[in-house]
């Protein structure tokens, strides 16, 4: 009788699930910002309201999608660490090499991107009252004020929410600082608790993580259970699961995710909670998929849409900020066909410019992170970048709202 072959998980339908998962996340997070910048709010809609009904509950998920970010980076994260632990290979050094070279190879450029972005719409004066966040929408303050150097360098080293005001009008950088702590403290933790830890370093460990935990604050704290969430993923076994209950689990959890970003029946913590407790449990079910994916044109969509979540996520906001303020000035629009045509062209502008992007950075991460590893990391652990799979990154936002 003969055993049936082992397929590496990013070759199963399950590491698809998780791609597209992540990609549609990053969507919906520009799709948010896209019409809150451009267009009235719901209630202010003069005709045809029931119409926008849907697009704009669609476009209402941001924070939401931040939420399955966490869980998905947890997830992935962890069972980097559970591996490469149970290997032999895990070292500080290493895994900071590959979780700041993933993190910065798209962060500097989309900091530097985002300074030149929003200097040129304050200095060319397209939308005043746009940069100093007076035209009805939540997304932005004052522009002007939060572009300093200190502020750069804060959010540089992950400390937007912390000590200092994410960067210019890119608002979305709040929860890559989540992103990066929990890569800390997670670790500390383990640390602590595995069994074999020398006592010298459980001990320095848990003092790290006291310090980082301190730095950090309630408010990045609070959310940090929505991370280990997929840690327990990583930990759990899957269960044995026809495509059909899939189909049904999902089709569930995605009115959940909408109802969740509309409802006033639970909001704040709760909110995230219960739905970081489904996209749990949704993960679970998807990750049950251990059959090889075929070579389709929807797995292709999938796997670029995750290739450059990341810096969709990231560089977004300042560029449509700029567009909006050029094309719309400092009123919002009604949603007319003229409208959600000029609109629509603006939306895919940005979807384009980020994959141009991506593609000088956030597509050359692993060739980044050999070239970082032959410099810094010994002469050992050379060879292990084979065993980090390259979608075991953050999405980043963290919050990859």
């Amino acid at each position: 009788m003969k055993s049936t072959p082992h397929i590496p998980f990013t070759s199963t339908t399950a590491s698809v699930s998780l791609d597209l998962m992540r990609g549609i996340a990053a969507l919906i997070v520009c799709l948010g910002h896209w019409r809150n910048l451009l267009y009235v709010d719901y209630r202010q809609i003069d005709s045809h309201r029931v119409l926008f009904a849907m697009p704009y509950v669609i476009s209402s998920g941001g924070h939401q999608a931040v939420v399955i970010f966490f869980v998905l980076s947890g997830y992935l994260i962890s069972s980097s660490i559970f591996r490469l632990t149970q290997l032999g290979q895990w070292s500080w050094r290493l895994y900071l090499t590959h979780r700041l070279v993933r993190l910065w190879i798209v962060l500097i450029p989309a900091l530097m991107l985002g300074a030149v972005l929003d200097f040129a719409g304050l200095h060319s004066h397209l939308a005043p009252a746009l940069y100093a966040g007076q035209t009805g929408t939540a997304l932005l303050g004052n522009v002007a004020d939060s572009l300093r150097a200190s502020i750069f360098a804060g959010n540089l080293l992950f400390l937007q929410g912390i000590l200092v005001n994410t960067f210019g009008s890119n608002g979305p950088l709040w929860s890559l600082a989540n992103e990066f702590w929990y890569y800390i403290l997670f670790p500390c933790a383990f640390l602590v608790v595995r069994r074999g830890t020398r006592m010298i370093v459980r001990i320095v460990s848990a003092m790290a993580f006291v310090a980082c935990a301190w730095l950090v604050g309630k408010n990045i704290l609070l959310s940090f259970p929505l991370w280990l969430l997929g840690t327990v993923l990583a930990l759990v076994p899957v269960p044995r699961v026809e495509v059909r209950l899939r189909m049904i689990v999902t089709i569930v959890y995605c009115p959940l995710f909408f109802f969740l970003a509309k409802t006033r029946l639970v909001s704040g913590l709760l909110s995230d909670y219960i739905l970081g407790v489904a996209t749990f449990v949704l993960m679970w079910f998807l990750l049950a998929a251990k059959n090889a994916a075929p070579a389709n044109r929807r797995v292709a969509i999938s796997r670029l849409a995750a290739r450059f979540s990341y810096t969709l996520y990231l560089v977004h906001l300042p560029f449509l900020v700029l567009i909006t303020g050029a094309i719309a000035g400092e009123s919002r629009w009604q949603p007319n066909a003229r409208h959600l045509l000029v609109g629509s062209a603006e939306l895919l502008l940005a979807i384009g410019y980020a994959f141009a992007i991506a593609s000088l950075t956030e597509f050359q991460t692993d060739h980044v992170r050999r070239w970082v590893e032959r410099r810094l990391v010994r002469s050992q652990y050379r060879a292990i970048h084979r065993e980090i799979e390259s979608d075991l990154a953050a999405p980043a936002s963290k919050h990859d709202g």
